[in-house]
């Protein structure tokens, strides 16, 4: 309840921002900055090289200069800086960067979830089965959604006659899309079972997408497997879908007197010995360009049927990202912060919500228990084997900027503020390449940051280096064009 209720004051209260410093900070620069950069022809070395095989006095090819490193300062240390007459900054962080120095930009797009690869997935993490129940629609589940399909193409076109006006193109109700959607259930009507039963079955063929599966294990244990085109999940241990409940929930939970504390189990296993299985199935899965970007201690839930909960196991929860280029990433838990949100007027130009790569793991000393993965993408090239960023003064006067205007003015009204940023880290995330179905996995800057709204209530604090805080606030700026990165938002 209480992370609900935090999400949903700064997203509703976070809205107005104080006066504008010095240097406006940007959430989407509208011009072509980025791509230039990456996209930037090598530059010629000041020697050139015959090559083997030229005539003496033919033109000779220039050679690419040598990779260049862009190293920054270890530390970044700034006392207290006061912005204006409200808000103060300082900056006591490490910065944590490539140790070679190189940021190369690898362009990546989506993959479907094929049945081929999400069977290969699941009989490396589950036993052999020997039963399944698929709980997949049948012939009364299409025909009760056709049913309401129908029904609010008809409630929509009374809408109209009473005078209203709304784009046909924008609500998906033109006569082609009608048609084109009352078709395919028409076929999944026809396709889909009458009923559903238990059958046995010796290996895991047979998935297919917008499916849901319970299966009966040799072991005798139960196992949740769902597969959609973009995503797929795996509960063992559980009859339906799983819930993995972190140890930092747990500790609010239990601070705020929630039920939801009653499940949580103390986790005695070592991260390390829940690492080198986790090392292990990456290994089997051919998955090992996935790095471990969060990690936490937690305990897998059942939702039970009729509703209500029941603990399952405990063990490490892991969250991935896929890294071919070895870029740092961080052991906590973070998201974008929701106190920064910004760029919900039209005077932005925030571009469309970003989607993320997803793939979070949890495992105890019995190996991988869940497995859930989303948005899956593969890497189609490698546009810039080392991207020119911006200096890391730059960096620095855009971060205190962005912080400053951020700042809650309608509710703190005349308190002082202070934040301050702990770490800086030089990370990579996804940016959509312009009129493509591709992406930039290019760098950016994560830095992290908490505060104090002085004289406001606890309720209005941030914490996040505590260890029962939240989830870390980061502040995510573009390293090449220094633009601001929001889930919500876009760039």
């Amino acid at each position: 309840m209480k992370r609900m209720i935090i999400v949903f004051l700064a997203l509703s209260m976070l809205v107005a921002c104080v006066p504008t410093p010095e240097h406006e900070f940007i959430v989407n620069k509208g011009d072509s900055t980025v791509e230039d950069k990456i996209n930037a022809a090598p530059k010629p070395a000041e020697d050139t090289v015959q090559q083997e095989g030229a005539a003496s006095g033919d033109p000779v090819a220039p050679v690419d200069a040598p990779t260049q490193p862009q190293l920054f300062p270890d530390r970044w240390d700034e006392d207290v800086v006061q912005i204006n007459d409200r808000v103060s900054i300082s900056v006591h962080a490490d910065v944590i960067q490539k140790a070679d120095g190189l940021y190369p930009v690898y362009r990546t797009k989506d993959v479907l979830m094929s049945e081929e690869r999400a069977q290969e997935i699941v009989s490396k993490i589950l036993d052999k089965p020997v039963e399944v129940y698929a709980s997949e629609p049948t012939k009364e589940d299409y025909q009760n959604e056709l049913k309401a399909y129908l029904d609010e193409i008809a409630a929509w076109e009374e809408w109209l006659a009473n005078g209203k006006q709304e784009d046909r193109d924008e609500t998906g109700f033109t006569p082609e899309k009608i048609e084109e959607k009352t078709n395919w259930f028409m076929e999944q009507i026809q396709k889909a079972p009458d009923k559903l039963e238990a059958r046995k079955v010796s290996d895991y063929s047979g998935l297919h997408t917008r499916s849901e599966s319970i299966y009966t294990l040799q072991c005798g244990e139960k196992a949740f497997v769902t597969l959609y085109d973009h995503r797929m999940s795996v509960y063992k241990g559980c009859e339906g879908l799983g819930q993995i409940y972190r140890e930092s929930h747990y500790i609010e939970d239990k601070e705020e007197g929630e039920s939801n504390a009653k499940y949580w189990k103390d986790v005695t296993m070592e991260r390390a010995d829940a690492e080198a299985i986790l090392d292990a199935a990456l290994t089997s899965l051919g998955m090992t360009e996935y790095k471990v970007s969060a990690a936490e201690r937690a305990c897998l839930l059942e939702h039970k049927k009729g509703g209500g909960k029941q603990y399952r196991t405990n063990g490490w929860m892991f969250v991935l990202a896929h890294n071919p280029a070895g870029y740092p990433t961080s052991n906590l838990s973070w998201h974008p912060s929701p106190y920064l949100s910004y760029g919900s007027d039209e005077s932005f130009a925030a571009s469309e919500t970003i989607k993320t790569e997803d793939l979070i793991i949890f495992v105890n000393e019995d190996g991988v228990q869940s497995f859930s993965f989303s948005n899956p993408r593969e890497i189609v090239g490698l546009s810039n084997a080392n991207v020119e960023l911006l200096p890391f003064e730059d960096v620095k006067r855009i971060a205190k900027n962005t912080l400053a205007m951020c700042v809650p003015y309608d509710i703190i009204g005349e308190n002082k503020t202070n934040l301050e940023i702990y770490k800086a880290m030089l990370t990579t995330y996804t940016l959509h390449v312009k009129d493509s179905d591709e992406y930039y996995e290019m760098p950016c800057w994560a830095l992290f940051f908490d505060g104090l709204w002085a004289g406001d209530s606890e309720a209005f604090r941030l914490k996040s280096r505590e260890t029962n805080g939240t989830i870390h606030e980061v502040l995510l700026i573009n390293a090449i064009d220094g633009s601001i990165i929001h889930t919500k938002y876009g760039f």
